[in-house]
């Protein structure tokens, strides 16, 4: 988790300001969002929380440009890359709609700090075709299943009308990710005959940490309360936010129910 703050994020305005609109596509009213109805350090906890979100979708768009290069690389299906490309134009909405989000609660949307993700060396001396696998494996596969249930289960319980319509265009484009990445990952794992070892290695490395906050965090939850209906925090979910522990038992729910049973049918686990 990135927790040193970076500069500010900047708006150009004129032509790319109108460029922007009309790609991004997505009209939020947020005259509708009354932070007066909230507690003080319940809106810096969301400013907090937002503006967290801004640098993990922007991350989100340095690693789906990356994706894109590495499938074209690879000399993958023509075909292949439009999706690829669609989800760079996803990613930057999610940043733009987080943005307009912070800006709403009061808060300050920063750019991500350091400015360039640093990849390690084994990942980059793989050839093309198994970097891009990786790459959609622990990011579209694991982490984009992940991401959509956690906005599935808030965007079911927001009343906030601002907040819900951004968290309706979030997970429209999540969906899409979703059969794009594991439709990907299933027809490039036929490249492969052997050296399914790397790619287990890849989920269990990027599965290792959520299992090890989730375990930490309901290491302290009593076993009456280790259920959905025991957190319903409507004031937390009118604002897009969890508990740590309603967080903790979604990816449970979408780890035992949608996740590992889809990558047990690939032999990734």
């Amino acid at each position: 988790m990135e927790t040193k703050m970076g500069k500010p994020i900047r708006r150009a305005a004129g032509l790319f300001s109108k460029l922007h609109d009309e790609l991004i596509g997505v009209a939020v009213d947020f005259s509708t969002l009354d932070l007066t109805a909230y507690a003080p350090e319940l809106i810096e906890h969301a400013q907090h929380v937002w503006a967290g979100r801004v640098r993990s979708e922007f991350r989100s768009v340095q690693t789906m440009t990356r994706f894109l290069s590495e499938v074209m690389a690879s000399r993958d299906p023509l075909d292949v890359y439009a999706g690829a490309g669609d989800l760079i134009m996803d990613e930057l909405r999610h940043v733009s709609l987080c943005v307009r989000v912070v800006e709403a609660l009061g808060g300050r949307a920063d750019y991500p700090e350091p400015a360039v993700m640093v990849q390690n060396q084994e990942f980059l001396s793989l050839p093309m075709p198994q970097r891009a696998l990786s790459t959609a494996i622990s990011m579209l596969a694991v982490s984009e299943t992940l991401s959509t249930g956690y906005i599935t289960d808030l965007h079911g319980r927001c009343t906030q009308p601002a907040i819900h319509a951004v968290l309706d265009a979030t997970i429209a484009d999540e969906d899409t990710h979703h059969e794009f990445g594991w439709r990907y990952v299933e027809k490039s794992l036929a490249r492969f005959t052997d050296g399914m070892e790397y790619f287990r290695l890849v989920v269990k490395n990027t599965l290792q940490p959520h299992l090890a906050a989730v375990e930490q965090i309901l290491s302290d939850v009593p076993l009456h309360k280790k259920h959905l209906d025991a957190w319903p925090e409507p004031e937390l979910a009118s604002l897009g936010l969890h508990s740590n522990e309603r967080q903790a038992l979604v990816f449970l729910q979408t780890y035992q129910q949608e996740l590992a049973p889809k990558l047990d049918a690939l032999g990734l686990l």
